[in-house]
């Protein structure tokens, strides 16, 4: 019987996170930097006496970790594995403004007597700058805006900062409403404003867009759970498939990089574990196209 021709193992397909317990997928990474998976022996020798060399060795051990280098920034792999929550919310046509809490003091956002709502104004959404905003208050009832950065300032109606403090507008509610065109945001006024000079309130604020995520993590009390891993290979010029699962695994960590004009990447280390249920670390398949 002839030999078989030799089979080796070329390139990255994918990377697929698991639940362990109910075997659904929860993450899935496609762009793959690299995804080398080290089965290391470690022995321990037999030495003695004046022989330079061991007498005998026996295998001590096998290490089993997987080296995952990936360039895409997956919501589900972000919440594996930096054990945050997850938050995904659907389009949102005309913007939306999240998160209006006062910092400092109560006298900005106060529901009988300040800024009780900052909006969207109407058929204006066009002009909305994605960002984080500040509102400080210089009077009882004037304010300056800030925003945190400029990133999106292009967008609709053209804006700069007006100094290098950061500060967009000043709001004045002495008369009612602040509506800021050009940011396309409207500050409700509501009873007789009585801010305290310094107290502030912040925002943030959406553009229109057809998705978004936010990501809470390094909360007290998040856990990393176990998972299980599927390993695809890059599918041969002749159709043959090879996978590597791995069923009990353990991670965390993922570097988020924001280099000039390059792409992020981030590595980590993932340990494979022994499964007592499979009673394995995990396993190789290949299937050869007929």
């Amino acid at each position: 019987m002839a030999l078989s021709s030799p089979r080796g193992q070329f390139g990255a397909h994918s990377v697929c996170f698991y639940n362990r317990t109910t075997g659904q997928p929860t993450a899935y990474v496609r762009v793959v930097g690299e995804c080398n998976v080290e089965f290391a022996a470690e022995t321990e020798n037999l030495e003695g006496g004046s022989q330079m060399y061991p007498w005998d060795s026996e295998v001590s051990g096998i290490s089993s970790s997987i080296a995952l280098t990936g360039r895409e920034y997956d919501p589900d792999t972000m919440e594996l594995l930096l054990g945050g929550t997850l938050t995904e919310n659907a389009a949102e046509a005309t913007g939306a403004i999240d998160g209006y809490v006062n910092v400092k003091g109560t006298s900005v956002k106060d529901a009988a007597n300040g800024i009780d709502d900052v909006e969207v104004t109407s058929g204006d959404s066009a002009d909305l700058k994605e960002g984080k905003y500040v509102i400080v208050a210089t009077g009882a009832d004037t304010a300056t805006l800030y925003c945190l950065s400029d990133v999106d300032f292009q967008s609709g109606e053209d804006i700069t900062f007006e100094d290098d403090t950061l500060s967009v507008a000043d709001l004045d509610v002495s008369a009612g409403d602040d509506v800021q065109a050009d940011t396309g945001l409207t500050f409700s006024q509501i009873g007789t404003p009585a801010f305290v000079t310094g107290d502030s309130a912040e925002f943030y604020v959406r553009k229109p867009n057809s998705s978004s995520i936010e990501l809470v993590f390094g909360q007290s009390g998040a856990e990393f759970s176990e998972f299980g891993c599927l390993i695809a290979g890059q599918k041969a010029s002749d159709g043959s498939i090879t996978y590597l699962e791995l069923y009990r695994c353990k991670g965390a960590g993922m570097p988020i990089g924001f280099s000039p004009k390059t792409w992020s990447e981030w590595s980590i280390t993932i340990q494979a574990l022994y499964d007592s249920d499979k009673n394995a670390i995990g396993c190789f398949r290949r299937t050869i196209a007929a």
